[in-house]
């Protein structure tokens, strides 16, 4: 119909969900909104997002990229879906293999770009959530592949969680206690040249500086904007 338009709604204040740990309590979708603004602003590519007020919550709303403005399907896989990874094991996959697949597809530099800056942004800004399903591709009517839009960048860290303690995509051999010369490593084995590579993280590190503005922007409550600061690779933003 005319004017329909396909959007993703996230309840907010959900106690409980299928995403194995992981709930939605009251406030999450102010957070999840807060950390889309902070990543477009880090340059990543995001589908349009809103906040539905309801009754006193905000539900995160997204605009599907899985649709044409005809309203019929874009196929998409995931990358669990198109190596076959088992999105379940927690530990046994990486970025390294998120851009070997990108470069199957010969997607180009400007896809190997913009995965390393979500995977940046994942690292230092606590997205932990980052499994095989959550990085994903998009094949047109002619057969051409793309790298989708980002999407599920959200905080996601529970150091006493099997699934968020560490991230679920291992980068440089780690899942966690990163330092900065395994994100150049990873840029390395990429093919980024480190000039660029070290452009593309201080994008991602002057956003995430910024996070206070966005949450703000976004009314995140102000117990959830430093509890979550607080968890940042403060560590990675410092050449020091």
């Amino acid at each position: 119909a005319q004017g329909f338009e396909h959007w993703l709604l996230k309840f907010d204040g959900v106690s409980s969900s299928g995403d194995k740990e992981l709930c939605d309590p009251e406030g999450f979708g102010k957070i999840e909104f807060a950390y889309a603004s902070m990543a477009r602003a880090a340059g990543i590519s995001m589908a349009e997002c809103r906040l539905h007020h309801e009754g006193g919550r905000s539900h995160f709303m997204t605009k599907r990229f899985d649709r044409d403005d005809a309203g019929r399907k874009i196929h998409m896989q995931s990358l669990g879906a198109m190596q076959h990874f088992d999105f379940n094991d927690p530990s046994a996959y990486s970025y390294e293999q998120a851009m070997m697949t990108i470069r199957e597809l010969n997607l180009g530099m400007v896809a190997v770009e913009e995965q390393f800056r979500r995977a940046l942004f994942n690292v230092i800004a606590r997205n932990q959530d980052d499994h095989v399903k959550n990085v994903s591709f998009l094949m047109d009517r002619s057969g051409q592949w793309a790298l989708s839009p980002a999407y599920h960048l959200a905080y996601a860290y529970n150091p006493n969680g099997l699934w968020t303690r560490d991230h679920q995509m291992s980068l440089a051999g780690r899942r966690n206690d990163f330092v900065r010369d395994d994100l150049l490593q990873f840029a390395s084995s990429a093919g980024l040249r480190r000039r660029k590579a070290l452009d593309i993280l201080e994008a991602v590190c002057a956003s995430v500086r910024d996070w206070a503005k966005h949450a703000e922007a976004a009314e995140v409550a102000s117990r959830d904007v430093e509890r979550i600061e607080r968890t940042f690779r403060s560590s990675l933003m410092s050449d020091h």
